[in-house]
């Protein structure tokens, strides 16, 4: 067995927990560290409805929206639904 060292001692202590394991489990642990690095998908295109939704609910959240027309026609629409019908008590 090779000697190992790192400088950081939480490095250390799990690395020699590792090496104590059985060589079958050392290597279920290496392809499942693989598969965390590997980037997702087959290099398709790889997004899904759900990461759609996901980004749809993200923007909603700042206040963005999809819809026909430019934010200035938005802007109108809204000056021009609202409504002052103020209505003051006499004291």
């Amino acid at each position: 067995m090779k000697a190992l060292t790192f400088r950081e001692p939480w490095v250390s202590s799990t690395m020699e927990k590792l090496l104590k394991l059985p060589a079958s489990t050392r290597r279920a642990i290496i392809r499942a560290l693989e598969r965390s690095v590997q980037p997702k998908g087959n290099g398709k295109n790889s997004r899904t409805s759900q990461d759609d939704e996901k980004d749809r609910l993200f923007w909603s959240s700042f206040g963005s929206w999809k819809g026909d027309g430019t934010a200035d026609e938005l802007i109108e629409k809204i000056r021009k639904a609202r409504t002052f019908n103020r209505v003051r008590e006499k004291l």
